[in-house]
This record gives C-alpha cells, structure tokens and sequence, in this order.
C-alpha cells in the first residue's frame, strides 16, 4: 500500500507544504523531502539523524537514470525469472508505458481497494496514479511471457501480473536515508510461490548496497495476514507508526501501522 505520511514529519506536495493537525490522521499522500524533516524528535536504536551526507547520497541515488542504477545496484539474479512463464524488469516511473502504469494501477484496485475504501486513506484513483508517477519511484515488474515462435523460442513481454514500486528518500525519526516500499502487488495466482518474497528481498539487497539505513514500508491494521508475512521477514513497528488516540467518548485506533527493517 501507499506510504503514509509520518507524524514527525512536514510533506512537501504539489500544492504546498502540508503539516498534519495535532492528534489528527493525515489525509494526503505525499513524499517526504529532506528539508521538510524534523530531526528533533527522539531517537531510534540503531539509527543517526539526516546529515548533509546523508542528503547527498539520497539525491545522488535519484539522480540516476534507471540504466545507471539498474547497472551500479540491481543483479541479473535480482531479475532471473522465476518461472519460464514470467519475467521481471527494472523501470523508473518516467519509462512506464502508459499500459504498464494501468496494469499496475489495476492491480492495486484488484488486490487492495478493499481496504483502502473503508479507511482513513480512501480510495482516490487520481491521487494514486499522481503518486505511482512520482520522479523518484522506481518499478520492479512482473510480467506474464509467451513465445512468439515455437522454431526460435523468442520470449514475448505479456501483461503485468505482479509488481513492488520503491522509493529512495528519508523518514522515520530522526531522518535517516531509507528504502520506502510502496507497493507490492501479485496477481492471486502467483502468490505462495516465494515470488513476493523475492521481490522484497530485492528491495532490501538495494537498500544495503545503496547505504541506506532502513526499509520501511505501510500496512492496513486490517491485513492481518500480510503483516504476519512482514513480521516474519523481519519487519517490526517503527518509531513514526501511528499511535491509537484518545477522543473524550473512545478510542479511535490506527488503521495503518508504519513498519521498518533495520539493513545497517
């Protein structure tokens, strides 16, 4: 699922800058930029506040056109298919086709608008799509693959069956330079084949080689089962994850939990 915005944190959207109001949810989806962080907020074990290197480095790896950074950061083992029947390529979201940005927007609305509906994020199909186009976002596509010809055997690119969006940048607190994980999305017939997981660890192999400190990434309280799956690869609540509040007649819990994996 998308990510969501920190309470320590002031987002930078295209509208301006947007702080959340005390004790309130935020609204708006936005990526966080890192002279919009507050660094001032307590610590967390294992992790150093934003520095001027720490900014360098975030901007230097967003620099990078996708062929430079699939060559410096991504393995041909990273991009191994899984199956012979599916590939898996490396696109940063200005080489999205307009089809492959629509396959991966439908599947985020096949797998996920159940939950986002009903929650405090909602279900906003132009703001989803804003956000899949962010600069910095960066795809790992799953793709179906047919045979053009049975004499030659050339692989055909079919439809996107699955996908995991990325974003290098800075969040939980103190700042620190992260992987954010997006999205992660599988078509029903391709999960518990360790698909999913390879995916991830993906993320979490650039994250190590990039320098950064954490991956992090947001999920529905209400998925249960996906956080389980989190849970067991290591992730644990972060510092920034939203805190059940108290109104003068209930409890109004957290419907999202921001979640984190320690690579350094």
């Amino acid at each position: 699922m998308e990510r969501r915005k920190s309470p320590v944190l002031t987002a930078i959207h295209e509208d301006g800058v947007i702080e959340r109001p005390p004790g309130l949810p935020s609204t708006t989806m936005a990526k966080r930029k890192a002279n919009g962080l507050n660094t001032a907020e307590a610590t967390t074990e294992g992790s150093s506040p934003a520095t001027k290197d720490s900014d360098e480095l975030i901007t230097s790896l967003n620099a990078l056109s996708a062929s430079a950074f699939q060559e410096k950061y991504i393995k041909p083992s990273h991009l191994a298919p899984p199956s012979p029947q599916l590939s898996i390529t490396f696109k940063s979201s200005a080489s999205l086709t307009k089809g492959e940005l629509n396959q991966c927007f439908d599947l985020i609305s096949l797998t996920s608008r159940s939950h986002y509906e009903p929650s405090s994020f909602g279900w906003h199909s132009r703001r989803k799509l804003r956000e899949m186009r962010e600069e910095e976002m960066r795809y790992l596509l799953v793709r179906s693959t047919t045979l053009a010809d049975r004499d030659g055997d050339s692989a055909v690119e079919g439809e996107v069956k699955g996908f995991l969006s990325f974003m290098l940048t800075h969040d939980s607190s103190p700042a620190v330079p992260v992987v954010y994980v997006y999205e992660i999305h599988l078509l029903p017939e391709l999960r518990q084949c360790g698909l999913g997981g390879h995916l991830m660890q993906v993320a979490e192999d650039v994250a190590r080689a990039t320098g950064v400190e954490k991956v992090m990434l947001t999920c529905f309280v209400a998925n249960e089962t996906v956080r389980r799956w989190y849970e067991g690869r290591g992730y644990g609540v972060d510092v920034v994850s939203p805190e059940d509040r108290m109104t003068r007649r209930k409890v109004v819990k957290a419907d999202y939990v921001i979640m984190s994996k320690a690579v350094k």
